[in-house]
């Protein structure tokens, strides 16, 4: 459950103050910096501290993943009677630790990867493993299924205390259901399916039955997904109101099953509306209520679920009041109605003022396990006890004031053909536009792009590297963005590297126009299709977006755009279709000789998702080409996930990055530069 200090529209003053700035001369002090020290490269590159905490369903014990210098992380067990005791931790010298979450009150269900060298197939593989509160065992719970995308969860069963249920590809590619009892090591099977077919989260009714599933099936040259519900003779039957064209983009989202399990409260845009609203859906009758909840500027997301009784809100078999409802804004935000849980968040709203909370009650309300984040606040955990003893447990960040980090605003503006584009401004420490001038700007463009960026804190730490050493950081959400409405989402078919690259241009423009970025000093950064994105604006840096930028950086980026679409769309043919047939636009493989800038790429060689080739493909043309002031780094063993990531690894590309703009990066090197910079990559991986 999760609680934004700050209503969406108060963050939306931002567009305010910044449109204040109009018309503003540009002042003398070109080449402000901050007073504040910038955030260290040894910050940015290091294991975060903490990160990922979760409570267990009785809140005796919390757990979460530690980072230490010179080892792979550990997941660190609490007891939250005596949160001052050493905590217990579990530890391996191959697994990487990457998620940990309760299933029973004794045991814990992690996710861990672990780079593996097949040649040319070499990559990062993964797995679910499940232990006890001391780390006594590993056990794979389906050992045939070595990939944890191969293994899913789809529920803990609360209301048994020996099973949970697990989906999982068999060799064969069926998607098998099966109850595993986590103490026996006892696996059942509850169904055979096929590989398009997956059993919802949550549909489970109160006697441990799935009820809700999805599948999708090939028709007329695309794939249309179905939603069926087994009735209480067995039936699978399918509710049709949720039949789409997977390029429909259709939402269909089961929140809860009522405890009679006939009608379910579900998340969908079904009924034509651009944001998802949050309605009840009568499966006997097949019909849609009318919303009980909906936001005009952003898509309703969930329910809670709670009464201040214990794991009522997971339990299927009870049937609890409404306690609140979220939406996904700048930031989750829910409007709690349940008198506990207002108590709760008024207290912590003292405690915290100003922050971002997700809040997880236990016992009542008598312990609570929270989150704080913000753009400016690194994600930090506490325990709530008594709703008076706040403990603080640690941070993906410490030892770092926040006051020396950048501000953030959410942000709109309109792209050249109207299309109102929200974003995310970031500002550096103490910075005022008035007083210091203009800044240089970086514009770093998210990955997916079917994805968006939050108000919550940069964990990457990319958006504080650059605000901290006196850059603005613009974060456009782009047409072709998901969870900000259809209409934004749809908008981006077919306009990569075309309408999509013109809504970064106009964004960086646009902040010219606010009289805070300096348009001598622009540059555009991106990782993966934010990689996408920079190499466009590379290729573009001669024809479409000739002299807006000084320099471009792609991480991991894929850069041919037919090659995406026609061969290598993902590692799942149903991505291919779905996704594929909206990569078209303009392609910058096809137009690398109009390349400008200096441009750097960095990429791992063991990076399977946005695959290698790309990065090598895209280098070779340019060697051929002879363009001067390119570089391209190829980082050992490094996948494509922040996960699959290493510190050594992020020693290598973000001083790489630094050294960029240091040195190769037009009027930006003109006037910034980085201290004490020491590159890493081997000589052998420069191409």
């Amino acid at each position: 459950m999760k609680c934004n200090q700050n209503s969406a529209k108060s963050l939306l003053v931002g567009i305010v103050s910044l449109a204040a700035l109009v018309g503003l001369p540009a002042p003398a002090l070109a080449q402000w910096k901050p007073s504040t020290p910038p955030l260290p490269v040894s910050k940015i590159v290091e294991d975060w501290p903490l990160r990922g905490v979760a409570i267990s369903p009785d809140g005796k014990h919390i757990a979460g993943i530690a980072g230490l210098p010179g080892r792979n992380p550990i997941i660190k067990i609490w007891k939250t009677d005596d949160l001052s005791a050493t905590p217990v931790a579990i530890d391996s010298k191959s697994m990487r630790f990457t998620s940990v979450t309760f299933v029973k009150n004794d045991r814990l269900y992690i996710t861990a990867n672990q780079p593996v060298e097949r040649g040319t197939e070499s990559r990062w593989l993964s797995k679910v493993v499940i232990t006890d509160l001391e780390g006594k065992f590993f056990e794979e719970p389906l050992s045939t299924a070595g990939n944890v995308a191969r293994v899913g969860l789809v529920s803990r069963l609360a209301s048994d205390p020996d099973n949970i249920l697990l989906q999982y590809a068999s060799d064969d590619l069926t998607l098998d259901l099966v109850k595993y009892n986590v103490r026996t090591k006892r696996v059942q099977r509850m169904a055979r399916g096929n590989d398009l077919e997956d059993y919802v989260s949550g549909g489970v009714d109160r006697n441990g039955e799935p009820r809700i599933k999805t599948e999708l099936k090939p028709e007329n040259g695309t794939w249309v997904g179905y939603v069926y519900y087994k009735d209480d003779t067995g039936n699978w039957v399918e509710q049709r109101a949720f039949r789409s064209d997977i390029a429909s983009r259709k939402k269909f989202s089961l929140l809860r099953l009522t405890a009679d399990g006939t009608k379910a409260y579900v998340s969908t845009n079904s009924a034509g509306t651009n944001f998802t609203t949050i309605n009840l859906w009568d499966f006997k009758t097949q019909t849609l209520s009318e919303p009980l909840f909906q936001n005009t500027e952003f898509d309703a997301t969930n329910i809670v679920f709670w009464q201040a009784i214990d794991e009522a809100d997971e339990r299927p078999d009870v049937d609890t009041p409404i306690a609140g409802f979220c939406y996904n804004g700048p930031t989750v935000e829910c409007l709690y109605t349940d008198p506990v849980l207002k108590r709760i968040e008024a207290r912590l709203k003292r405690s915290l003022p100003g922050r971002t909370l997700s809040i997880t009650a236990r016992q009542g309300g008598n312990m609570v396990l929270v989150r704080a984040t913000g753009p400016n606040f690194p994600d930090t955990w506490y325990i709530l006890k008594g709703e008076r003893q706040l403990v603080r447990i640690g941070s993906v960040l410490e030892n770092v004031d926040p006051a020396t980090l950048g501000t953030a605003q959410w942000v709109t503006y309109n792209a050249r053909d109207g299309l109102e584009i929200p974003a995310i401004v970031y500002l550096p420490p103490n910075y005022d536009a008035k007083r210091d001038g203009r800044i240089p700007l970086v514009v770093m463009p998210h990955g997916g792009p079917w994805a968006r960026d939050d108000m919550d804190y940069d964990i990457s730490h990319w958006s504080q590297m650059f605000a901290t050493r006196g850059f603005a950081v613009l974060q456009p959400q782009y047409r072709g963005s998901d969870d900000l409405g259809r209409k934004l989402w749809l908008a981006g078919d077919k306009e990569w590297g075309a309408k999509m690259q013109d809504d970064k241009d106009d964004g960086a423009k646009w902040l010219v126009e606010q009289g805070v970025a300096d348009p001598s000093r622009m540059m555009m950064y991106g990782y993966s299709y934010g990689g996408f994105a920079a190499a466009a604006a590379a290729a573009r840096s001669g024809g479409a977006s000739k002299g807006l930028y000084q320099c471009a950086i792609s991480g991991a980026p894929v850069i041919d755009m037919d090659r995406l679409r026609e061969n290598e769309w993902g590692e799942n043919r149903i991505s291919r279709k779905a996704q594929g047939d909206t990569v078209r636009g303009w392609n910058p493989q096809a137009n690398l000789d109009q390349v400008e800038i200096p441009w750097l790429i960095f990429h791992g060689d063991f990076d399977r998702q946005a695959d290698t080739v790309y990065s090598r493909s895209a280098a070779a043309r340019m060697r051929q080409l002879n363009k001067p002031n390119f570089k391209y780094v190829e980082i050992k063993k490094m996948a494509h996930t922040l996960s699959e990531m290493t510190p050594d690894m992020r020693n290598q590309f973000i001083p790489l990055i630094l050294d960029w703009m240091s040195n190769n990066c037009g009027n930006i090197s003109a006037t910034f530069k980085e201290p004490g910079l020491k590159t890493a990559a081997s000589k052998s991986a420069s191409k």
